[in-house]
């Protein structure tokens, strides 16, 4: 705790170092897009809000020869280090529990539009783009653009279950079922790059179990470099006072139902894991990782600390099947990412590998050794079958750009140290990619983020509409492009959450089968599940 003097205010961004110049060419970059996307009768009036992007970062082989761009977009030459936004999210809000119990099956609605959830939407959206113009053989509207992803012209061959779902009216004719599939991957030399104006919500703004320390900026890295990190392993001494622990956003409106968490985040642990192991690389070894297994698998397991309220953690999130939020924190869905893949369990049907950030960059209240937990390491163990799927660790890094430069925060009387952020109370959130059609007023689209519904940001009044990012719109875009060639393909107009775990097992087996695995995990086996299937 701290205590302030009468009239103490502090900037709105406290001041920083920052790690090296890359790192801030990708906060420019987001920045200046959210300043051209976003009108600026927003951006004068909700300064102190969150942004987020996913960056593709191009550089060629030797340097000296530019990567093309690819039959779907012409033949013009950039720099080898050309940077461009592949998906931005503005925004703070999620849906309240109260219409989460109502539309527990719902598609249509964007649940959370934090600006990293919203980012990484826009994002896959983008690829989506991408794609269908390969298979239309048409070049992308936007001359500036370049393609991320080619394509591999022998993919794994169509299954009888897939060629009847996709391919219907042709099931029968032998040459259509042996077709093969296109699959993409990434051009050689991109790479993608993750940004938050401000630290991940939940394990990443728990300032606490780590020794923080302030970053040094690297002025001897060149624009186009960014550090090359290696991260050591975290020893675990605090697990039960919640050092890896997973954490919902907190909805302060209503007391969610017992009805709509998972069974399996009851489970508690009855003693902690050993700190070291017997080559003291901190990690668990794999019989401590068993018998906590063992130890979760037992319902009447006595609980641990944290599981006993959520005093403990940021003012803004609490603890699974504390009845106070089930939508999880952006930091534990950051390290889902690190484990699965940027691209969701759709998307890799039609993708050859997983796509893992390489860096993050973070503004506000970054702090190495917390987000090093937060974002990947406390997933520590994760392991699959499929060799492709990895635990991915992003080389971390701090920005000294500023979103908000004038800004102020009250301090007066008692401060918690390290939980004081505030945040713009508007329920507007926008959200862009370059593919965005101009439906509307504006170039990013913008959601309610307390309906989940896109509005005109300037007419409350106007009917809500479904978001081109939503569940509904996504799973509807993904099977067109994989059932193309027949238009009596079935369709994902009234698709529910049953449906879609069931589409998602059938085109993702390797993917769900991983996602399995790591919701196995000592840590990830709390995950709070929307559906639990039968």
């Amino acid at each position: 705790m701290q205590v302030h003097s009468e009239g103490a205010v502090r900037h709105a961004e406290k001041r920083r170092h920052g790690t090296c110049e890359f790192a801030n060419r990708m906060a420019r970059l987001a920045l200046e897009k959210y300043e051209a996307t976003v009108p600026k009768s927003y951006r004068d009036v909700h300064k102190q809000t969150c942004v987020a992007a996913i960056v593709a970062c191009f550089s060629s082989l030797d340097d000296e020869t530019p990567l093309s761009h690819g039959s779907a977009s012409g033949l013009q030459n950039y720099r080898s280090d050309h940077m461009q936004v592949m998906g931005l999210g503005v925004g703070t809000k999620f849906l309240s529990s109260i219409i989460l119990r109502e539309e527990r099956n719902n598609c249509t609605r964007i649940r959370d539009c934090h600006a990293e959830v919203l980012a990484r939407r826009a994002f896959r959206r983008q690829l989506l783009h991408e794609i269908k113009a390969y298979l239309n053989d048409t070049p992308l509207a936007d001359t500036w653009y370049v393609p991320v992803l080619e394509r591999i012209e022998h993919g794994d061959q169509l299954t009888e279950s897939e060629a009847k779902r996709l391919k219907p009216c042709t099931a029968d004719n032998d040459d259509q079922k042996n077709d093969r599939r296109h699959k993409y991957r990434l051009k050689p030399g991109v790479t993608l790059h993750f940004y938050a104006s401000s630290a991940p919500c939940g394990n990443a703004t728990l300032k606490k179990f780590v020794k923080m320390e302030k970053e040094t900026f690297d002025s001897l890295l060149p624009p186009n470099q960014w550090p090359q990190q290696m991260h050591t392993p975290i020893a675990a001494h605090s697990l039960r006072l919640g050092q890896f622990a997973l954490l919902v956003k907190k909805d302060s409106s209503s007391q969610v139902s017992a009805d709509d968490t998972s069974d399996d985040m009851t489970l508690a642990l009855s003693k902690p894991i050993s700190s070291t192991t017997e080559n003291g690389s901190g990690a668990a070894s794999t019989d401590e990782l068993q018998a906590t297994n063992n130890l979760m698998a037992k319902p009447k397991a006595k609980q641990w600390p944290y599981r006993q309220d959520d005093s403990w953690c940021p003012p803004s999130c609490s603890i699974t099947n504390y009845n106070k939020g089930s939508i999880h924190s952006c930091s534990d869905k950051i390290c889902r990412w690190n484990c699965l893949g940027l691209q969701g369990s759709l998307l890799m049907s039609l993708l050859e590998e997983p796509l893992y950030m390489t860096t993050l960059t973070v503004g506000r209240k970054f702090s190495k050794a917390t987000c090093q937990r937060a974002v990947c390491c406390r997933a520590e163990g994760f392991k699959t079958s499929e060799s492709k799927y990895r635990l991915n660790h992003p080389v971390l890094m701090e920005t000294n750009v500023y979103m908000d430069e004038t800004g102020t925060h009250s301090m007066e009387g008692v401060k918690v140290i390290g939980q004081d952020a505030a945040f713009d109370a508007s329920n507007s959130c926008w959200v862009w990619w370059p593919g965005k059609s101009a439906s509307s007023l504006y170039a990013a689209e913008c959601i309610d983020g307390k309906t989940g519904f896109t509005v005109e940001y300037d007419k409350p009044s106007t009917a809500s509409e479904v978001s081109e990012i939503s569940n509904q719109s996504y799973v509807s875009s993904v099977l067109e492009i994989l059932s193309q060639r027949c238009s009596s393909a079935e369709s994902a107009h009234e698709i529910d959450l049953i449906e879609l775990a069931s589409l998602k097992q059938q085109l993702s087996p390797d993917y769900q089968a991983a996602k399995a695995t790591l919701l196995r995990h000592r840590v990830f086996r709390e995950w709070s599940c929307r559906h639990k299937p039968t």
